[in-house]
């Protein structure tokens, strides 16, 4: 028997009743699910609050810390994504060791997350007045983000899917994960 991923023998009978004896060894599956429903709470509250900052700090406000990340290059997160992709194959990895994959959910998952940014991104092709564009270099991301954060709200129907799928995810995470409600 399998109970939490702790082995429970039912193995000793006494005037009807089943004793047990458990064995409590580390479950792979069960860590490595615990680990990622952990790490997946907080990548999602992490989401939700990149959503409030678009919406509710001041365009000043982003534009100066844009400013201040990009300064005279093309690029201000050629770090970061090279420790995000390293995060993200361990996200994949704790995901197949888990045993919770279910292959359909998550290709339907990968196709509707890529289009959906692709949709995003579409949603910013019209020219940047001056007043908002970046300082020279400008390289196609570097406009793309001064793009975004001057304009936060032209994709408004891909960030309310997004944000219905990860309040969504995170009750799901509450309450199935980790059984709080």
């Amino acid at each position: 028997m399998e109970a939490h991923g702790i082995y429970v023998p039912l193995d000793t009978k006494l005037k009807g009743l089943y004793f047990t004896r458990v064995r409590k060894e580390p479950n792979t599956n069960y860590m490595a699910s615990t680990i990622l429903k952990i790490l997946m709470t907080l990548f999602i509250v992490q989401g939700l609050i990149k959503f409030y900052v678009f919406f509710f700090v001041k365009y000043d406000t982003r534009r100066k810390r844009l400013d201040k990340s990009y300064g005279n290059k093309t690029s201000a997160t050629k770090y970061f994504d090279n420790i995000i992709l390293v995060i993200l194959a361990l996200l994949i990895t704790l995901l197949f060791i888990s045993d919770n994959m279910e292959y359909l959910s998550f290709i339907t998952g990968l196709y509707i997350g890529a289009t959906l940014i692709q949709v995003y991104f579409h949603r910013f092709s019209d020219p940047l007045p001056d007043d908002k564009a970046p300082k020279l270099p400008i390289s196609p991301i570097k406009m793309m983000s001064y793009g975004i954060q001057a304009f936060p709200k032209k994709p408004w129907k891909e960030l309310l899917f997004l944000t219905a799928l990860f309040l969504w995810g995170l009750y799901m995470l509450l309450s199935k994960g980790f059984r709080l409600f």
